[in-house]
């Protein structure tokens, strides 16, 4: 593995490591809030909405409508499961990774969306889409093992800085409120995601992927003031040796503890995904794991299943029916059982694609390349259309009848 490294780039030059760090896990404080405090939030919440819906539609059979369409669709994506623990950073209040936080104009998103379809009143492709992720460049130190963006690392960039305008432009123009940028290792590009922050409309919440790499305490603070809301770090073993050896990279895990560590002095809400290979998944490494993310102050975590695309293309590497119960134990354990309540909130979606549906491809979701073409997410790379195009509304009914490759598309 390497233990130095340089990158260049038209935004940016990072120095090489000069050696290894020791690793010094700290104790960060929880932003977890569970029990009757959760609940009067919560209560609180359902309160601003009502209001809310009231001032759209104020007549009474439209609003019991809407706020039962709203909890229909809520008690289906979520189980029917109660919400037992919240995340609450920087006076706002989260439950997924991929919902908008709690107060924030553009919360009410999802009713306006409801009662135009109540209504009969047109709702578009994309308007109808709850979050876009964004492969930010194609520029990445590191290899990992199971990179879905092997085959695209390190080629030369097709997006400039005013193409990512335009196409953020477009998608907040249709009312888009949850964004999330990828690559490749999109702090490689800080100045120009900085940037592009600073001149996106304030009507959206916005998350990048990274490994940490580059996340110094001052570029949180410039992603902070500029509007980003949180960051999902790849965090693959609690082990360091064992998560450098997946990232193939001697200061992999360095970089999340310093990036954990900086996102919570800059109140970013922070994640930590884990590609939970068949090695990996026992109760006892997912325990262990949960337990240093608490450690590291995540408000999440994600379970994120090894797919046959990039490096891992032509291998067997999907989960057994026993490693997906292991995971559906742990992802219940975790949310909903009173001893674990100060746990971060585990979000373990290849439990819900194959009960209910996978939300990509158009249905909720979409991937947008690092070339600017669309896909159904960054495992299903069946490229379509180019973001920017007019034909955008025509590929996304094509995409959706295409359906993810593996599951069946959420209705």
């Amino acid at each position: 593995m390497l233990n130095r490294m340089e990158i260049k780039s038209a935004e940016i030059v990072v120095e090489p490591l000069q050696s290894k760090r020791a690793f010094a896990t700290t104790l960060f404080e929880s932003p977890i809030i569970g029990g009757y405090k959760k609940d009067l939030i919560v209560l609180k919440m359902w309160g601003s909405i009502i209001v809310g819906v009231l001032q759209r539609f104020p007549n009474p059979i439209h609003f019991y409508k809407i706020i039962r369409r709203v909890m229909a669709l809520k008690n289906r994506l979520t189980l029917d499961r109660k919400i037992r623990k919240i995340a609450h950073v920087d006076g706002r209040y989260f439950f997924n990774i991929n919902n908008n936080g709690f107060p924030a104009k553009y919360f009410m998103r999802l009713f306006d969306i409801e009662g135009k379809l109540l209504l009969g009143k047109k709702v578009s492709n994309l308007e109808n889409l709850r979050m876009v992720l964004i492969g930010f460049t194609k520029k990445c130190p590191l290899n990992c093992e199971h990179c879905y963006e092997s085959k695209e690392l390190n080629k030369k960039e097709t997006l400039t800085l005013d193409d990512h305008k335009k196409i953020l432009r477009k998608l907040q123009d249709a009312g888009i409120s949850q964004f999330q940028f990828g690559g490749g290792e999109p702090m490689v590009r800080i100045n120009d995601l900085v940037e592009l922050l600073k001149t996106a409309r304030k009507t959206s919440d916005f998350w990048i992927a990274t490994s940490g790499f580059n996340f110094t305490l001052g570029n949180a603070f410039r992603l902070k003031k500029a509007g980003l809301t949180g960051a999902a770090i790849s965090l693959d073993h609690y082990n360091p040796e064992s998560h450098n050896k997946f990232r193939r990279f001697d200061d992999a895990y360095y970089w999340v503890e310093e990036a954990a560590k900086n996102a919570q002095k800059a109140k970013l809400v922070i994640a930590f995904s884990v590609c939970v290979t068949r090695d990996f998944c026992t109760e006892e490494n997912l325990m262990a794991y949960i337990q240093l993310s608490k450690k590291l102050g995540a408000s999440f975590i994600q379970l994120l299943e090894p797919r046959a695309v990039g490096n891992y293309e032509g291998m067997d590497v999907s989960l057994t029916p026993e490693h997906e119960k292991t995971l559906t134990d742990f992802y219940f354990k975790m949310n909903n059982e009173k001893e674990f309540r100060d746990m971060p909130i585990v979000i373990y979606h290849g439990y819900r694609q194959r009960l209910i549906g996978c939300a990509g491809a158009g249905s909720r979701y979409l991937y947008i390349d690092t070339d600017g073409y669309m896909n159904s997410c960054p495992f299903c790379r069946n490229k379509t259309t180019h973001i920017l195009a007019d034909e955008v509304e025509n590929s996304i009914d094509s995409m959706k009848e295409f359906g993810c490759g593996k599951f069946a598309i959420l209705n």
